[in-house]
């Protein structure tokens, strides 16, 4: 069983930021972020030329909005009609909403930042974060059960500690279990 404590550890060390930082953010998810990410909206005009609104195409539209204000996140709503055209950006703990009138290309944006404790939020929820966050979060979730795997692999080979380690499982389990359906609303 020398190879399973082996794994374990290894793979507990790859996983240990990850881990440190899904259970940082889940306390903070939990708490509110213990009011350090109040949200921060910042507002300012500018102009579209009449040339883009002439056949305002999704992304000719959103590439002018990220020329004028610097936005790196992806559109994550556009709607068009006869007055107004609107774009939504949206990162991990920031959202930038752009409205243009089409009669004159008037462009209010609206950027709303919630800090830094908001963007491990978003990143713990995979929010705004992308395909290869996505991947991260999976690959995340694979290593935490290997590593508890690994870990019942190890008790059991340790005669000493193995009646009380499983004890503790067996008592993790229902304390899990009975807070679950007392508890929790279904």
């Amino acid at each position: 069983m020398r190879w399973a404590l082996t794994l374990h550890i290894y793979i507990s060390m790859a996983g240990f930021l990850l881990l440190l930082l899904f259970a940082v953010t889940g306390l903070t998810l939990n708490h509110g972020d213990f009011g350090l990410s109040e949200p921060r909206v910042t507002a300012a005009t500018v102009r579209v030329p009449a040339a883009i609104l002439a056949s305002p195409a999704k992304e000719p539209l959103a590439a002018h909005i990220r020329q004028l204000t610097g936005e790196r996140g992806r559109v994550t709503s556009y709607r068009a009609d006869d007055q107004e055209i609107e774009l939504l950006f949206a990162a991990p703990g920031r959202r930038v909403h752009a409205r243009i009138n089409r009669a004159d290309g008037v462009t209010t944006i609206e950027t709303e930042t919630r800090g830094w404790l908001a963007v491990l939020g978003d990143l713990h929820k995979g929010r705004d974060s992308g395909r290869v966050w996505a991947w991260v979060i999976d690959v995340t979730a694979v290593l935490f059960v290997m590593t508890a795997i690994t870990g019942i692999i190890t008790l059991s080979s340790l005669r000493a500690r193995r009646r009380l380690g499983f004890g503790l499982l067996v008592a993790g389990s229902v304390v899990t279990i009975v807070v679950y359906v007392l508890w929790v609303s279904r």
